[in-house]
């Protein structure tokens, strides 16, 4: 059947399970006490460990050290879904009133690996694949992983990842150079996957402000970096000629029709960059510098925010918001990537950020 999230009468269930910490297909049992108004999951595209939350369980049947996973279903829909499968960081108890109360906090897979440091040097050889290197780590880290079509390249050089090195930033330092991206699965495995520019990918869903049965909550705010954005870069090189010390300038502006410019903002905002090396100590080099350099800070950085009812959406997903009114510039259908997102397991609510793909990573690492 056709599923339509903008149907409120559904009626939603949450379970929980608990799920062998060496073993991601293995359950104790449901966890039982599970108390909703002090739970919520959080999940951040440019975070290293991606997926957060709590759990508060009153009494309960919790087994100490077992791993959480979050499952939510619609049975009238036939809709199921592992939210995440999570380690647990925390336990600390409180009793109240004849019970014990459990705060759980929860953590990724790869929180894990963030804590998990190695103990020698690791020198990957000359030729060796990162692909391999990666599995190799997972593998001697114990932790389950799938690979979505993973990108792959032989190092050139030997790598060598220095001792005390977690193992999580060694497996993003190896991953980066395939320009692959690492992340969790619902079911507690890591993610080997490319990076795909967010741009590139295709909006899951679209949110529309004025739609009478959306899913779209009252109040949406709008963040932009346009009035900080440099409209003017300035290539400076210094360098020494026999006894005498010359200077190479290249400068590029913006045009007086984009609202950063001077023209529109009546004051300037310089990019100003000393370099140290350049070609022939050519200004015509350090002029195409400057171009080049004004055109990427041209990506403005604009980031809205937003409640809604409960989505099929997670961090690094693609939505399309529909706005209607306000500053004209930013009006119309806006591609945006789903850069955090809370989820009240109460209500089932989720405050969003959306980065609108346009402004690439601006402002964040991947």
């Amino acid at each position: 059947m056709a599923i339509d999230w903008r149907d409120q009468t559904r009626a939603d269930m949450l379970t929980f399970q608990m799920v062998s910490p060496i073993n991601v297909d293995q359950t104790y049992g449901e966890l039982e006490g599970v108390d909703l108004s002090g739970s919520s999951l959080t999940a951040a595209y440019y975070t290293d460990t991606r997926t957060s939350g709590k759990l508060r369980v009153v009494g309960g049947n919790w087994v100490r050290g077992s791993m959480i996973r979050v499952i939510h279903e619609v049975p009238d829909w036939g809709w199921r879904r592992e939210l995440g499968t999570y380690i647990v960081t925390n336990d600390g108890a409180s009793r109240s009133n004849g019970a014990w109360v459990t705060e759980l906090t929860l953590n990724s897979r790869l929180f894990g690996l963030s804590t998990d440091k190695h103990e020698r040097a690791w020198t990957i050889a000359k030729g060796a694949r990162a692909l391999k290197a990666m599995e190799q780590s997972l593998g001697d880290a114990k932790c389950p992983y799938v690979e979505q079509s993973p990108k792959d390249l032989a190092f050139k050089d030997p790598k060598v990842i220095e001792a005390g090195t977690t193992r999580l930033a060694a497996l993003f330092d190896i991953g980066s150079s395939a320009e692959d991206r690492l992340d969790v699965d619902g079911h507690g495995r890591v993610v080997i996957a490319p990076y795909v520019e967010p741009s590139s990918k295709t909006a899951v869903w679209r949110i529309d402000l004025e739609d009478e049965r959306g899913v779209a909550l009252d109040g949406l705010s709008r963040e932009t970096d346009w009035l900080q954005m440099a409209d003017v870069v300035v290539i400076h090189h210094k360098y020494t000629k026999g006894k005498s010390e010359k200077e190479v300038v290249g400068v590029a502006k913006v045009s007086d029709s984009l609202h950063q410019s001077h023209a529109k903002r009546g004051y300037t905002v310089t990019n100003f960059q000393s370099v140290s090396d350049l070609k022939d100590h050519s200004s015509s080099v350090a002029q195409q510098k400057a171009k080049e350099q004004l055109a990427k800070d041209q990506r403005e950085l604009i980031e809205w925010k937003l409640s809604t009812t409960y989505l099929p959406i997670w961090e690094g997903d693609v939505v399309e918001l529909w706005v209607h009114d306000g500053e004209p510039a930013y009006q119309g259908v806006r591609k945006c990537l789903v850069k955090n997102l809370d989820l009240n397991l109460e209500n089932m609510t989720m405050s969003l950020t959306l980065k609108e793909t346009g402004s690439g990573d601006k402002g964040d690492e991947k």
